[in-house]
Order: structure tokens, then sequence, then C-alpha cells
């Protein structure tokens, strides 16, 4: 079965962003470097939040998230709904629809889809007139051929999400298909944000894991004009991390879907359509019949003989099936990259409260998050 053309023209141009991923990791691992006192724990999702935010502005909507107040407004009323509809898996009784829309949470959450509509069809006719300027240039002979298609400003300014589904393949996407694709890429920045904050810890409490992690890196970086793409690609036990991680600590524990027909299950009984059905990929994960002695930290799960033969489902840390989205492409080419930038300037510690899995208070009322905060300390690498 191929993938819609819609998808495809989306992973394409999610490939054109490796180059803004690897430079604004560097960015960041660099001020992280400055900014963060050797030795001083402090929790790392406070920075990361705060990055993630710039990186979808860049790359879904083409803007400098610096000079961004209202569409920082839409970031924020897009992660606030994704926390309702989490919050209402795990309050059956707020799946009623009549139910949730007289709550205090349905009135907030409608509040927030007004927000996400507006200003999201706001920054769609920008970009629409954009393109209709783009069409009517090229149309004339006074395009500059001579532009870089790879080079950031380039693809910031023509290769956006936005650009994507509105451009050669709008006829795949409507607009209010493209407004649900916009939200999903901005509930990304929550997750990736969180994620990207286990990996730090896991590799400041296994540091043989993030010195091999660190090896590679190194080697990977002695490679001359190697494309970023190219690079990103190539990080495999980086990756491997990374899914080690997601294993263990999937953001979103739980997720439901309704039936579209009767689930028979193996004891004869049977769940009838249109009933919602949860799983919890932090139980699935951790099936010893997939995952041999579940609770230990091992990225070498992941080497392709290891994976051969394993069922498909026993790894779904973005969901699985037909909705599994452009957003799974998107959050592992940013979190390659910044995990490698990491690693090529600071050795990860653990921070206090982190100084042991044991030690670890894993909350997982809506997200998985570390009670307490996801405390590392750092430690520069000399001649970076």
């Amino acid at each position: 079965m191929h993938a819609p053309d819609g998808v495809l023209a989306a992973r394409r141009v999610l490939d054109r962003y490796a180059g803004i991923f690897t430079r604004r990791a560097a960015a960041f691992a660099g001020q992280l470097r400055a900014e963060v006192p050797a030795g001083q724990s402090f929790n790392v999702m406070s920075k990361l939040g705060a990055f993630v935010v710039g990186s979808i502005m860049e790359t879904a909507f083409g803007v400098d998230a610096t000079a961004s107040e209202v569409l920082d407004q839409l970031v924020r009323a897009s992660e606030d709904a994704f926390f309702i509809v989490a919050y209402r898996v795990l309050h059956p009784w707020l799946l009623l629809d009549w139910l949730f829309r007289m709550s205090r949470l349905g009135r907030l959450s409608r509040h927030h889809e007004d927000v996400i509509s507006k200003m999201t069809e706001r920054v769609m006719e920008a970009k629409k007139a954009q393109l209709e300027r783009r069409t009517e240039v090229a149309e004339s002979g006074q395009q500059d051929n001579a532009e870089n298609d790879e080079d950031d400003s380039v693809v910031r300014e023509k290769y956006t999400f936005l650009d994507m589904a509105l451009g050669d393949k709008a006829h795949a996407l409507s607009d209010k298909e493209i407004i649900e694709e916009v939200r999903t890429l901005i509930a990304v920045q929550q997750t990736t944000a969180s994620t990207l904050s286990f990996i730090m810890v896991m590799m400041a409490l296994y540091p043989e894991v993030q010195e091999s992690a660190r090896a590679e890196v190194r080697e990977l970086d002695a490679v001359q004009g190697l494309h970023p793409l190219e690079r990103l690609k190539r990080l495999k036990y980086v990756e491997r991390v990374i899914k080690e991680t997601l294993r263990l600590f999937p953001i979103t524990a739980i997720f439901a879907r309704k039936l579209k027909k009767p689930l028979h299950l193996p004891d004869q009984k049977t769940i009838p359509a249109g009933v919602m059905v949860a799983t919890s990929p932090y139980v699935v994960h951790r099936d010893p019949r997939h995952w041999p002695d579940p609770e230990r930290f091992d990225p070498d799960r992941f080497l392709p003989d290891r994976c051969a033969g394993r069922h498909p489902y026993a790894y779904a840390p973005f969901s699985a099936g037909p909705r599994n989205c452009i957003g799974q492409r998107y959050a592992m080419l940013q979190m390659v990259a910044v995990v490698a930038a990491v690693l090529a300037r600071v050795r990860v510690h653990p921070g206090e409260g982190c100084e042991s899995r044991a030690a670890l208070r894993v909350n997982a009322d809506v997200f998985l998050t570390i009670e307490g905060g996801f405390n590392v300390r750092l430690e520069p690498l000399e001649g970076c």
C-alpha cells in the first residue's frame, strides 16, 4: 500500500528541515554550555520546551519565533487542547460529548479550538497570498534561478509545512485537513520536549551508552562535506538510544480509539462497534514476550536483526495504524539533531532526584513526566 501523495510530499518537506534542525540544535547546545553553570543541577525540560517551540515556528510557519507573539498564542492553545484530549481519556465520563460540552474543560476546549482555527486560518491566508505572488513572479520570468533550495532561508521561505500543503499538492489536503495537520505538528512540540528530557536523564544514568553515542557523533563530525540529512540518517546508535527511551517512557502512556466494527476477543467475548477502547504503550512496551528483561535499558534492542519478527504493534510510542501521522518523522529528525549536538559539547550527569532509575518518580497522570523535574548536570567538554 502506497502512501498518499500529500503524505509523500510532507515527507520530502520534512527532509529539507534537516539543515534547520542541525543549525538550531547546535545553537541550543551552545547556549546550554554557556548559560548553565558546570555541575549545577537543573531541569532540562524548561530549556527544551522553549527550543522546540522555536523549531515549530520556523518549520511549520516559516517565521522567526522571536518575532511571533501571535503564533506563540497558537502554540499555547494547541498545547492546552492536546492535554485536554489526553485528560478525557483518563476520565471516561468526559468521553460523553454532551457531558464534556457542559464541563469547564469543555468550555476551555472550545475556546482553544476557536483560537487555533482562527489563527491558523490567518497564517494560511497570508501564506496563500505569498504563494500567489511567487507564482506571478515565476510566470513573469523574473524568478531567481540561483536560489539554493537547501539553504535554510530558502527552506523557511518556500518549504514550510504550509507551503507543501497549499502548493502543488493542495488538491490532496483541504483547509480543514491542513489545520488538523498543523495542530498535530504543534502538539508534537510538547511531546518532543518531554522525550528529549527523558533521553537526557537516561544518558546521564547510563554513561557507557552516552559515550558510545558520543563516539558515533564524533566519527561522523570528522567526515567532510556530509549533507545534514545524510548525517542525521547515519546516526544509527543515537536513533536507537531515542527509540529505547521511547520504549520505556512513551510520552503518551495511553491512547484510545473508537471501534468501527465489533472486536472479537480470544475469550469469546465481543466489544461492540462504537465503543472507545484504550491501550497503553507503557504496558505493551514491557511485555516480556516481545522485550526480554523489559526494564533493562538496551538501545541494541533496535538493531535490525533483533527487530526482525517482532510484532509491528509491540512498539508504538507514536501510536500506530492509519492515524500514525507525519509528526513521528518530524520528531525523530529533530531529536537526533538535538541529542547529537548536546553530546558534541557537554557530558551529561544525573541531577537531584534523578540519581538512579529507582529514584525517578515517574508520573503518568496525562503524559509521562518526572516529579521534581528532569534534573541533570552538565560537564563542558574540552575543545568544543
